[in-house]
């Protein structure tokens, strides 16, 4: 993630900030993410290479991508899809 947002450090404040936020109200509304390790667990049962629906800041490294709707988020670990 560091080689994404080196030279953008204004647009990865805007960005922690809005994901917390976003973050925060689902927590609020009774949202839970799962573990690393359940994620973990159904990636391997399932062979998945991706996940859908994570904040940016936490999202596993473990997947080859990263999303949600249209923003995506890396397509393999420390690379946003653009920086290919």
């Amino acid at each position: 993630m560091r080689q994404c947002w080196e030279g953008h450090e204004p647009a990865l404040i805007t960005t922690i900030r809005k994901e917390t936020k976003r973050t925060e109200e689902l927590e609020e509304a009774g949202y839970r993410s799962a573990t690393w390790a359940v994620l973990r667990a159904l990636q391997q049962i399932n062979s998945a290479t991706s996940i859908e629906g994570e904040a940016e800041m936490s999202a596993p490294p473990f997947f080859q991508s990263a999303g949600r709707g249209d923003l995506r988020i890396y397509s393999s670990w420390g690379k946003k899809k653009d920086q290919r």
